[in-house]
């Protein structure tokens, strides 16, 4: 019968368990500050992709009435090569599509 030989284990290093409480609470207080500030931002970027947009069409109403002589009726009128080839973008705040108001001929609303 052969005998194991027994000698000084090698010690393993583990997290005990107050050490993972306390990194769990880093990481929370971490996320709380972090999380609120990157969806301000979010909406904040939203809200200048907006206002891009709406400059965009109004430059291309802009374009139309210069090309045209009489202002587009609707934005549909401005989904062609030369204005917007693709489509009429949608607000990113609210995905809802932008209007033109009929006595300034501007895209009005989506004051956000």
């Amino acid at each position: 019968m052969a005998m194991a030989i027994s000698g000084p284990r090698p010690a393993r290093r583990a997290f005990s368990l107050l050490e993972m409480l306390a990194v769990v609470t880093i990481m929370a207080i971490i996320a709380s500050i972090v999380l609120p500030r990157v969806a301000f931002h979010a909406f904040s970027a939203k809200q200048k992709a907006c206002l891009k947009y709406r400059s965009s069409i109004n430059s291309a109403i802009e374009k139309y009435m210069f090309d045209h002589g009489t202002p587009p009726t609707q934005l549909s009128d401005l989904e062609s090569e030369d204005y917007f080839p693709e489509s009429i973008p949608l607000c990113p705040t609210d995905h809802t599509a932008y209007t033109i108001d009929p006595t300034t001929h501007r895209v009005s609303g989506h004051n956000h």
